[in-house]
């Protein structure tokens, strides 16, 4: 009967060793928005393209005006001027062409309470690849958090421009490896780039995200481990 009651003991602490190996740093959700799909001005906003012109007037485009993204800032200007439309600014939020993706940003839901830490892993992107400003020819990484217990978004990331996507990444992942942001129970995390008009972006932004072990997990862990290795060992010099 000891015996017996021993085992179920070993096999306690052996679960509990485990459950603190899943919740380990190197078992992480990896994850990659892109700079079209996942852009606008907030997570879950609907894709958009839009004229504002006259003050307040406004042109609203959809895919069954044009069957094809817009690749260039003169195709927009065409089609502007095919409007009979002037002194125009263009507005857009994610990617009115997408097939599978039509809101802004990316989302974790439901969620464990605790603490989370977002590391950089790869990417950059351009947000002007249309030179319609200063940012044309510079790339970022720059990735906005929203989490639910937070009044506002954060950013992880290099909020400079860069020369090239190698640079952009290089300097982000030395500053600003990571990032921890807190959840609450059934809590979430919204990830995406900030910007006002989407169409003209280009690249991704890869990061780990992670919940990080409270340190009684650890201790927990270690005991079971320790517990196991002990009785396994008097087990094999028994035999």
């Amino acid at each position: 009967m000891v015996s017996i009651f021993r085992r179920f003991i070993m096999i306690g602490l052996f679960a509990i060793a485990f459950m603190g190996v899943l919740q380990s740093p190197a078992l992480g959700i990896r994850m990659t928005i892109d700079a079209i799909d996942d852009a606008g001005q907030f997570p879950g906003e609907n894709a958009y393209v839009k004229f504002v012109y006259d003050v307040d007037k406004e042109l609203s485009v959809t895919t069954n005006d044009v069957l094809q993204p817009w690749t260039s800032k003169q195709e927009v200007i065409g089609y502007a001027d095919s409007k009979k439309i002037t002194n125009w600014q263009l507005e857009s939020a994610s990617n009115i062409w997408s097939s599978d993706d039509n809101i802004v940003g990316k989302a974790l839901n439901n969620l464990h309470e605790g603490i989370y830490r977002i590391s950089v892993v790869d990417g950059a992107f351009m947000y002007d690849s249309f030179d319609w400003s200063n940012y044309a020819g510079l790339y970022w990484w720059q990735l906005h958090i929203q989490s639910s217990m937070l009044a506002g978004p954060v950013i992880l990331g290099d909020t400079n421009g860069f020369s090239n996507a190698q640079s952009a990444w290089e300097n982000s992942f030395l500053k600003y490896k990571y990032l921890d942001v807190q959840v609450n129970d059934d809590g979430s995390l919204n990830f995406w780039i900030l910007d006002w008009n989407t169409i003209d972006n280009s690249g991704s932004l890869t990061f780990d995200v992670v919940l990080i072990p409270e340190p009684s997990t650890f201790i927990l862990a270690g005991t079971g481990l320790l517990f196991l290795s002990r009785y396994f060992r008097k087990l094999v010099r028994s035999h």
